[in-house]
């Protein structure tokens, strides 16, 4: 039977990646400040918002494209991008001091471990 993109049991392809998963396990991270952003870095926030979410999306759209090709080489780049734009936004309210050292930290780990997996995908 050939593959549909989902498997036997109920989930898709793309969320049995860990790099998936781990997007999704940041996007919960940073769930508290999305949905009650401090006023003086709802910009930021929101942007950090929109690229957690196209980490997320682009993840899922390359994995459905034919293995090794070019198109899904392009969507995991992008998602590799937003990323690291995911990265700078922590750095921004780190510096601005809306998120805790902690939160940070706990993000950044997740997101390097996200970029290592992109970048290797990505080729």
């Amino acid at each position: 039977m050939e593959n549909q993109g989902y498997g036997q049991d109920g989930r898709f392809d793309f969320e049995r990646l860990v790099v998936y998963q781990k997007a999704m396990e940041f996007l919960k991270l940073i769930a508290g400040l999305i949905n009650n952003p401090p006023r003086k870095a709802a910009s930021v926030i929101d942007h950090l918002d929109r690229a957690a979410c196209s980490t997320i999306l682009n993840i899922a759209e390359g994995s459905g494209k034919e293995r090794d090709s070019a198109d899904r080489k392009r969507f995991y780049r992008i998602a590799l991008g937003s990323a690291k734009e995911s990265a700078a936004c922590m750095g921004v309210l780190r510096a601005r001091g809306v998120v805790s050292c902690l939160l940070e930290s706990k993000g950044r780990e997740l997101l390097i471990g996200i970029v290592a997996m992109l970048t290797s995908m990505s080729r």
